[in-house]
């Protein structure tokens, strides 16, 4: 401090010197930037993104809601027969079979199947499992563990309750970034980058997947990276629904029980308690005598269990409802549900195949990270690579084959008056009985028929006198 500003501090001690005027107009400008929009890409770390939980454009639960909601998902699965019904129903009808992943290049389809069959990995057991506890958690972190010699991929798998923070590009908050994680005491655990494509040209991984981590969730919106249970809305009903079921069955116990109402004309309270004593309550089968100044009378309690059944049915209808599958599904018999079930038939999968479209979309992403690590690591050759590979998925529908059976006949005879009122061509024809075959599960390639029969001879000019029959 030099001897003018000696003096006025002296002169003058409210003044502030030049390195504390800076310190403040620093503060005041960060301040300032803290309160720009986030397009404004205000970045106070130089970490190249920000959270979008810490803008007001955040669409995200708060974080003590989000933690809430798994452990209320993880609850009603131990707890509630429902909840876990209706999670393994999905999970049944959307891998009701195997996955296949095939290509037609042998090099690609042996990194594939080491992937898929290995040990760990055990695609065709876990991924199932961890589709389900995506509807149940809204949200799943796999890490990814890769050998640098060979490019060989391990999944792991992180509770979504231990993520503190999903990080998104400023300039696109639909493109995930960064998951930081929390260990199970709440410390700061590992930084994942999300697995996404290299899109740097002077990268030797460019146009390659790369990162740490695959994140997926659902039910949220486009500004809003944390995933929401598939049951978020249900819960209360379901466990409402479940805890009323109980009551009602534990009050149904009062139907099995009655008491003897006796009148006793022209007793007085002395005489009614000395005919108590020596009138004990009948036993099954007994005999009980008495004039016509006592009356017995079995009395069994009203619980109006008309009005307790009409109050479950409309409480699972409202759930079957919201869940999107008819109450059929849940266990109900008798001829008015067959037919309810029957006319549905699978409409309620619509939504069923359009999760299943999402699952084969995550594990396109994963297969063609596994391919890309094995370029890298100079396992495979780019060419071999660019074969790709397909992904088939289980199908979802239930065919009823009686009735698809017993229907082709009627079919039949319809496309054959068709054709012979010329509304349809022969070649249209066997397009259309093609077509229905599919649905048998039978494959018809309706050119190669259409060819067939135009190279098949003319049973007009076949000489069926002379023909040998060996």
């Amino acid at each position: 401090m030099g001897w003018r500003e000696t003096i006025a501090r002296r002169l003058a001690p409210e003044l502030k010197g030049t390195d504390e005027i800076r310190a403040i107009v620093a503060e005041e400008l960060k301040r300032s930037a803290m309160q720009l929009p986030i397009t404004y890409n205000y970045d106070p770390k130089g970490e190249g993104y920000r959270p979008l939980s810490g803008t007001v454009l955040s669409r995200d639960l708060f974080p003590m809601q989000q933690l809430r909601m798994f452990e209320i998902a993880y609850y009603m699965f131990d707890a509630s027969a429902m909840f876990q019904r209706l999670a393994k129903m999905d999970r049944g009808f959307m891998f009701s079979g195997d996955i296949s992943v095939a290509s037609t290049d042998q090099d690609v389809q042996e990194i594939i199947t080491r992937f898929w069959d290995d040990p760990e990995n055990n695609m065709a057991l876990k991924y199932p499992d961890r589709a389900m506890w995506l509807s149940i958690l809204g949200e799943q972190l796999w890490p990814v563990n890769v050998t640098p010699a060979n490019g060989f991929v391990r999944l792991q798998y992180v509770d979504p309750s231990l993520i503190k923070e999903v990080w998104v590009n400023p300039l696109n908050i639909e493109q995930l970034q960064r998951i930081d994680v929390a260990d199970v005491q709440g410390r700061p655990g590992p930084k994942y980058a999300v697995i996404r494509k290299d899109y740097n040209v002077n990268s030797k991984t460019y146009d390659r997947l790369i990162g740490d981590c695959f994140f997926f969730s659902i039910n949220h919106p486009p500004n809003s990276p944390r995933g929401r249970s598939d049951f978020l809305t249900l819960f209360d009903w379901i466990d409402s629904l479940e805890r009323y079921g109980y009551n009602y069955l534990e009050r149904a116990e009062f139907l099995l029980n009655f008491v003897w109402d006796v009148t006793l004309k022209g007793m007085n309270a002395d005489q009614i308690r000395e005919f108590l004593r020596d009138n004990p309550p009948p036993e099954p089968g007994s005999i009980r005598a008495h004039n016509e100044n006592a009356t017995w009378e079995a009395v069994a309690p009203d619980i109006k269990a008309q009005d307790y059944t009409k109050g479950f049915d409309m409480g699972k209808a409202f759930i079957m409802g919201a869940a999107g599958r008819p109450p059929s599904w849940f266990g109900e018999g008798g001829k008015m549900y067959q037919t309810e079930a029957d006319q549905v038939g699978q409409v309620p999968i619509v939504d069923l195949q359009h999760r299943q479209g999402f699952h084969k979309f995550a594990l396109t992403q994963i297969i063609q990270f596994v391919i890309d690590q094995a370029v890298i690591a100079g396992r495979l050759s780019p060419e071999k690579a660019a074969t790709g590979f397909t992904i088939t998925m289980p199908e979802i529908s239930v065919r009823d084959l009686v009735k698809m059976t017993n229907g082709v006949p009627q079919l039949v005879a319809a496309v054959n008056i068709a054709v012979q009122n010329k509304w349809i061509t022969d070649d249209e024809a066997t397009r259309i009985f093609a077509y229905i075959m599919t649905y048998l599960g039978y494959e018809i390639d309706p050119d190669v028929q259409i060819e067939a029969a135009k190279n098949a001879p003319d049973e007009s000019t076949i000489d069926y006198e002379n023909l040998v029959t060996k």
